[in-house]
């Protein structure tokens, strides 16, 4: 079958978009940015359900100030407004109900997720207002440190969870929230599975056992994960998949790994695109003119989406497994937790 046809007729979940590129069209005036701009190009290419970071720990997210909470509260104004004034097209989900059951052009779903704690700034109040204003998933950290524990840049520490993030671990279940452990430390990681129920993600990550790097999770993660009837969402940022030259090949390699270590029922899509982002602030540590880095061949954002079915036909994944790995798979898992 061409992959162009298997697209048009499997739902596809993209597991992880930043807000970046809306945030800085809006910075230059565009209206509308999600609807017209960001969330076209993903109906256009295919994708029935994006899980949208409209906040979180870097300043990117909150439009390099440091007030993240209540940026935080801005950001949901600004996409419920866009979602309220899209005529249907964008569909907010808060229920199992609001998942998509079938293909359906000219519509996208969106799931509003937190990607780190500081916008909570250690009240579990402000996630139970997030939560009313739509919210359904957080991570606990990005890479740096904040109220509820170590993200990945202070792995040094062998820190994990703090008092409070086990707290919060424990009220995302209590809310039916997903819990996207993505950025955290190793010790957080399992911190959180210790105390938190039900099936638990890492929406965007590669297997360290491939290629080892800060952000990539180690074989025991990933079966802890599948144990959980969670998954593990492929990350396509080129220096986070190898060194050197990338290609949609060795992007897949990373999936087939984790098939073949933990089965076809716990993966899915995470990609992380930095295409069309615009320049990061100096206070996330990427200095702007080299956050472009060389991107995957072929592969830069979704409109490639072809070349890597392509490759997984290629590898010998049949139509059902190839459409677990599009959606079915986040779908299991969000119709389990919410």
């Amino acid at each position: 079958m061409d992959p162009n046809e298997i697209i048009k007729k499997t739902v596809i979940v993209e597991g992880h978009r930043d807000i970046y590129e809306a945030l800085n069209y809006r910075s230059h005036g565009r209206p509308n940015p999600i609807a017209d701009i960001v969330f076209r190009r993903l109906d256009r290419n295919g994708i029935d359900l994006c899980v949208y970071a409209v906040s979180g720990d870097s300043h990117s997210h909150i439009s390099n100030t440091n007030n993240y909470t209540v940026t935080t509260y801005e950001n949901l104004d600004f996409i419920l407004n866009e979602i309220k004034n899209s005529d249907g097209f964008i569909k907010l989900i808060l229920e199992k109900a609001d998942l998509p059951s079938k293909k359906e052009s000219g519509v996208i779903r969106v799931l509003l997720n937190i990607e780190g704690g500081k916008a909570l700034n250690g009240d579990l109040g402000h996630l139970r207002n997030f939560h009313r204003l739509g919210v359904r998933s957080l991570q606990p950290t990005w890479n740096l440190r904040n109220e509820l524990g170590d993200g990945v840049w202070e792995e040094r520490t062998k820190g994990g969870l703090t008092n409070f993030g086990i707290s919060v671990i424990k009220e995302l279940n209590r809310l039916n929230m997903l819990i996207d452990l993505s950025h955290m430390t190793r010790k957080g990681f399992f911190d959180a599975l210790e105390v938190g129920d039900g099936p638990i993600i890492v929406s965007h990550a590669n297997a360290s056992s491939v290629y080892r790097q800060i952000r990539s999770i180690d074989d025991d993660q990933i079966k802890a994960i599948a144990e959980r009837k969670g998954l593990v969402g492929i990350m396509a940022i080129a220096k986070l998949v190898k060194s050197g030259k990338v290609s949609v090949e060795d992007l897949v390699n990373h999936l087939e790994y984790m098939v073949n270590l933990v089965g076809i029922d716990y993966v899915g899509l995470g990609f992380d695109f930095t295409k069309y982002d615009g320049p990061r602030p100096l206070k996330d540590k990427y200095h702007p003119q080299k956050r472009k880095h060389e991107p995957i061949q072929n592969f830069e954002e979704i409109e490639d989406l072809p070349n890597l079915v392509s490759v997984l036909q290629k590898r010998g994944f049949k139509y059902n497994e190839i459409k677990k790995i599009l959606g079915e798979n986040y779908l299991r898992v969000l119709n389990e937790v919410l």
